[in-house]
């Protein structure tokens, strides 16, 4: 059997410079379930076809089955390579999975001719898929699918249970994708054009950066975050297997740099703390950014983790407001978001902080307080996003209930890159005035910002 997964193109403003985890981890795994299994990727992202291309491409394909992954910020994509192999290859069945599928799939299921969708993580649930699709089980005895039954009704079988032993699964197949394409095209810090103390690297300085993800899941419960597409239960490699990926990846594609994809790197302290130990003992010359989260950080922590080659954490810190930030669940308090940036600042020499304007009780006097925080801390953020309700999230279960998302499949497809515009709006001002505040917030923080460093 022949499966032909397709990587389709996100943020194709900016130079692909994300490894498809996801689809890595699923050729990796079918691969080894069954080595009779032909595993071919057609990573539409990375090589940034023509549509002539991609319609040529799979014209000419000879899989046997197609998978189709993706966020649902990309739905509207998806959907279109779905019908673009429907029409192809009538015959032959079509799978999606990542989040898209697992968020929405009432949806897909109505407004696309897919076949299956893959809900949550699909390394099991695949390999199972595809035993079914060769005849060897029935597909309404695999877990964490939707499927077509006769007459053509979508239904879900039983959930599948999150994947508890990461340690178990084999490194992603990076072979199979252009790998040369994101190792070259920088992320995190590399991205930010920063080094380990804070100075801007020159032009003629070069790293070559990878992506690894060291755990799944999440414990918090912000609104606003979605995390069903690897499960609410967190878990996480051991630091072993994560060291033995990143000397895999440098050994093998000559990578400086990984950044950390996880919700939050730093949840459990004990395996940073070993990661941090082994990566100082092997002295492997990489250097790495993450997620942090502002009630766990301790300043401890962000020495070693400088000691063991940490250049970029990242917080999401979403608003200078104590009453923002409890609406949204968030857990933390504006003074542990202050103590964690300075110490950050202090031992990195820079923090990266997100802000999200526009969450539900946003008012003049929130907004205020996000840019006084900001100024307390001389961080001028480039980009702060809009508050978006994403399918699965309780800002989204929020806006269905105030009947502001009349039509699902509208509203999926008007999502384009994060918070990039308001969307939905849960304040008491129109959308021009909201827009017009986080513009001022922008102007007002980098004209400060740009004040402080000409004072000193």
């Amino acid at each position: 059997m022949k499966l032909l997964l397709i990587n389709p193109p996100i943020r194709e403003w900016s130079l692909p410079n994300v490894f498809p985890s996801g689809l890595g981890y699923l050729a990796a795994v079918l691969r080894q379930r069954n080595p009779d299994w032909e595993i071919q990727v057609y990573d539409i992202n990375a090589l940034r076809p023509s549509p002539e291309e991609i319609e040529r491409a799979i014209a000419a394909s000879d899989a046997d089955v197609f998978g189709i992954g993706g966020l649902v910020t990309i739905y509207r994509i998806i959907k279109d390579l779905i019908q673009t192999v429907r029409r192809l290859h009538p015959d032959k069945p079509i799978m999606a999975g990542g989040s898209c599928a697992t968020s929405v799939p009432h949806v897909m299921m109505d407004k696309t001719p897919v076949d299956y969708l893959c809900i949550g993580e699909g390394e099991n649930t695949v390999s199972e898929l595809l035993d079914a699709l060769q005849g060897k089980r029935d597909p309404g005895s695999v877990n964490g699918i939707w499927r077509r039954e006769p007459g053509g009704a979508a239904r879900p079988t039983a959930p599948r249970a999150p994947i508890t032993d990461l340690d178990a699964l084999p490194f992603p197949r990076w072979d199979l994708f252009p790998m040369d394409v994101y190792c070259e095209n920088p992320i995190g810090a590399v991205n930010l054009n920063k080094w380990d103390d804070g100075s801007i690297m020159t032009d003629d300085i070069h790293r070559r950066s990878m992506n690894v993800l060291s755990s799944r899941g999440c414990p918090y419960h912000c609104t606003f975050c979605y995390h069903d597409f690897m499960g609410v239960k967190y878990r996480f490699r051991s630091a072993e297997n994560i060291v033995a990926e990143i000397a895999e990846l440098k050994n093998r594609y000559n990578v400086q740099y990984i950044h950390f994809i996880d919700d939050c790197f730093i949840i459990n302290k004990a395996n940073v703390r070993r990661f941090c130990d082994i990566m100082v003992r092997e002295n492997m010359g990489i250097t790495w950014g993450c997620a942090g989260r502002v009630n766990i950080m301790t300043e401890e922590m962000i020495v070693r983790m400088k000691e063991a080659g940490c250049v970029f954490i990242g917080y999401g810190i979403e608003s200078g407001s104590q009453t923002i930030l409890d609406r949204i669940k968030k857990k933390v308090t504006v003074e542990q978001a202050k103590q964690a940036i300075r110490w950050t600042q202090k031992h990195l020499g820079w923090a990266d902080a997100s802000f999200i304007a526009g969450l539900p009780g946003e008012t003049h006097q929130t907004i205020r307080e996000t840019i006084d925080f900001c100024k307390e801390l001389n961080l001028a953020p480039e980009v702060i996003f809009f508050a978006t309700p994403y399918p699965k999230t309780a800002l989204y279960d929020l806006a269905m209930e105030q009947g502001k998302i009349p039509d699902e499949e509208a509203h999926v497809l008007s999502l384009g890159e994060q918070g990039e515009k308001v969307r939905i709006n849960f304040t008491d001002f129109s959308d021009a005035e909201l827009t017009r505040l986080k513009e001022d917030m922008v102007r007002e923080l980098g004209a400060w910002n740009k004040k402080i460093h000409e004072d000193t």
